[in-house]
């Protein structure tokens, strides 16, 4: 019997449906570090019941996660009581994760970090601002980037979009704030206006934008009124103007907020300190960061505020004079480092429900030219210190009350292989895995989504801080399964890399074991290559499900395309003395476009693997038209 038999796939479906609106209610220690493409931590539980129950004579269960990222296949494993051994090729994840199943003393973290904000204090007063009687913090900056017009050499302020802001998140909230693009002047309006007088220099300005897309190549001069490349903008070093404050009064019965235009007497000067050579760090050229380049920003400082980079390394500076466990000291670390998202000069202003976005949210470098500067010591706001402090407390308690691994190590791939007690986490290509031969039941994993995600670029923010604490060498992103153009990885190198690590996977599962993989995407490319990894590795498909995998209420995917269900994929090692499977197990489709189309590519997947013959697209096209599929949602080039 198949693993995915055992699973219960219509109510599954329902329940990932309801976790993924609130992930981190349900699973708080998604809130430890940053992670993209995490599963559903109900599926992956599901998902290890099943194989508990079809290996219980099994007296000591292994589950490998040769993928691991997230790790939200360790953490379920652990929740259970299950050995797991999870590896990635990136530091950042990897060692986050390590942390993250070290047990650490919730209270103690508490004690920890209160006195941590208290050292601290002197930095967040730089927010702080008297009006009378009444003591305002500011929690967020809203500045645009300005530059000079090449053609008539005025100054001119890049609102993209006239809307910077509406003035609140009441939801019966009619006004809004509206940027001048002559004088850089902020004006507070009817949000539904057409025009505006700018309340500074008189100037009129549209409101309406213009049919098109959104990051439009072109700007018009409000004083030549010629059209300007934006490139031409954007190529000197970024300046910026301070436009609006988000603040709440500082009082015993919690704070009242507001957002406000830049006022003369705000003392918003971002006058750069003493230089620390550590973080003089050149942005690398690629795929993702080329965005940051292009954008006029050099090295990763330049990302930041003057007082973001002093709050920073303050905090990371004073932990050491903190008396408490190596684990709390980690998890304090951990917390740090991940209020480095929240750059004062990539993140952005979501203008509809007042809030910053993190430099790196939907998955991609933030290219605004408004940002926003976070106050990491509010106890207000996305992203700041004593928010990832609280998150973690919750998450450390919810660890403790569904159970640790008996002992967490951490190691590099290059090191001996050994058996695993409690959990093991590695650092490194799971092209070699430290498990010795056979020792795995399950290998549960996601593979890298092709192209869809870039991981080690976007992660380099997080490793350039790493390496600043000396704690990490530089990662080598040539070996990870992504195609990328800058390096030259083609999908012809997503598939060996993928390959090899299967490869593998399948010496380090017994003989009876099973490898559950979890994947979606648009490109056919994409599928030809995993079923070409598979078939090269030594796999045979016996088992296909479809199941909910992603918010459908997320704005990144709203109006789209987009696959909101993965393809749950089980294999067999295919052994020379066994009979090849003539039995393929469908669990989990349902009547909607995208089950369909899901099944039909996961059906001419396991025809390709499993017979070694005949064209995945002709193959898709047979079963997409037997299942009656109204819309193909797979094609070459994902589009």
């Amino acid at each position: 019997m198949a693993l995915i038999d055992n699973v219960n796939w219509r109510g599954l479906d329902r329940l990932v449906i309801h976790q993924q609106r609130n992930r981190a209610a349900h699973a708080p220690v998604i809130s430890l570090f940053r992670w993209w493409a995490r599963r559903p931590h109900c599926f992956a539980g599901a998902l290890l019941e099943a194989a508990q129950r079809e290996f219980r004579k099994e007296k000591d269960f292994l589950v490998a996660d040769p993928f691991s990222g997230g790790g939200t296949v360790a953490f379920e494993a652990a929740r259970r009581g299950l050995r797991v051994y999870a590896q990635d090729l990136y530091p950042w994840p990897s060692k986050g994760l390590a942390t993250a199943l070290t047990p650490a003393d919730p209270d103690e973290f508490r004690l920890a970090t209160s006195q941590l904000l208290e050292i601290l204090q002197p930095y967040r007063k730089r927010y702080s601002t008297e009006d009378g009687d009444t003591t305002w913090e500011t929690t967020h900056i809203i500045r645009v980037r300005r530059s000079a017009c090449p053609k008539c050499s005025e100054r001119l302020f890049l609102f993209r979009e006239p809307l910077v802001s509406i003035a609140s998140r009441r939801a019966e909230e009619s006004f809004g704030f509206f940027g001048c693009s002559a004088c850089g002047a902020v004006s507070r309006r009817k949000k539904d206006i057409r025009s505006f007088r700018c309340d500074a220099c008189k100037s009129r300005s549209q409101t309406a934008v213009l049919p098109g897309p959104s990051a439009k190549p072109e700007m018009v001069c409000p004083h030549c009124h010629d059209a300007v490349r934006l490139s031409d903008l954007l190529s000197s070093a970024p300046q910026w103007q301070p436009v609006l404050l988000r603040e709440h009064i500082v009082q015993q019965n919690g704070p009242t907020a507001r957002l406000r235009v830049v006022r003369q007497e705000d003392r918003l000067d971002d006058t750069p300190g003493i230089k620390d050579h550590r973080l003089r760090t050149e942005i690398p050229d690629g795929l993702e960061t080329a965005s940051l380049r292009r954008y006029g920003f050099s090295s990763w400082e330049d990302l930041y505020t003057q007082t973001q980079i002093d709050i920073i390394k303050a905090a990371l500076d004073a932990v050491p004079a903190i008396k408490v466990s190596r684990a709390v000291a980690d998890h304090i670390r951990l917390a740090i480092l991940g209020s480095t998202e929240m750059a004062g000069y990539v993140c952005r202003w979501e203008r509809y429900h007042p809030k910053a976005l993190e430099a790196i949210a939907n998955h991609r470098f933030s290219s605004s030219t408004v940002t926003v500067e976070t106050n990491l010591l509010s106890p207000s706001g996305r992203g700041t210190l004593p928010r990832r402090f609280e998150a973690a407390e919750k998450a450390l308690r919810w660890m403790r009350a569904q159970g640790y691994p008996n002992r967490t190590s951490h190691a590099e791939a290059s090191s001996r292989r050994r058996p695993v007690s409690g959990a093991l986490v590695v650092t490194g290509s799971s092209e070699r895995q430290l498990l010795p031969s056979g020792a795995a039941q399950l290998v549960f994993t996601d593979p890298p989504y092709h192209d869809d995600l870039q991981y080690g670029e976007l992660a380099r923010l997080f490793h350039f801080w790493m390496k600043t604490m000396n704690s990490i060498e530089e990662p080598i992103e040539e070996q990870e399964a992504v195609p990328n153009a800058v390096r030259g990885a083609t999908t012809k190198h997503y598939e060996d890399k993928v390959a090899a690590c299967l490869t593998e996977s399948h010496r380090v599962l017994a003989s009876n074991g099973r490898l559950v993989l979890t994947f979606h995407n648009r490109d056919m490319n994409a599928w030809e290559a995993l079923a070409n990894a598979l078939e090269r590795a030594g796999f045979d498909v016996v088992g296909l499900a479809a199941v909910a995998a992603e918010n459908p209420a997320d704005h990144s995917k709203r109006g789209k395309e987009s696959l909101l269900s993965d393809l749950v994929i089980e294999c067999l090692p295919r052994r020379k003395k066994h009979r090849r499977p003539n039995i393929l197990t469908v669990q989990g489709v349902a009547a909607g476009s995208e089950k369909k189309n899901l099944q039909a590519i996961g059906l001419a997947l396991a025809e390709c693997v499993n017979r070694r013959e005949g064209s995945i697209d002709a193959l898709f096209e047979k079963h997409a038209k037997r299942l009656k599929c109204r819309r193909i949602l797979i094609r070459r080039g994902g589009r």
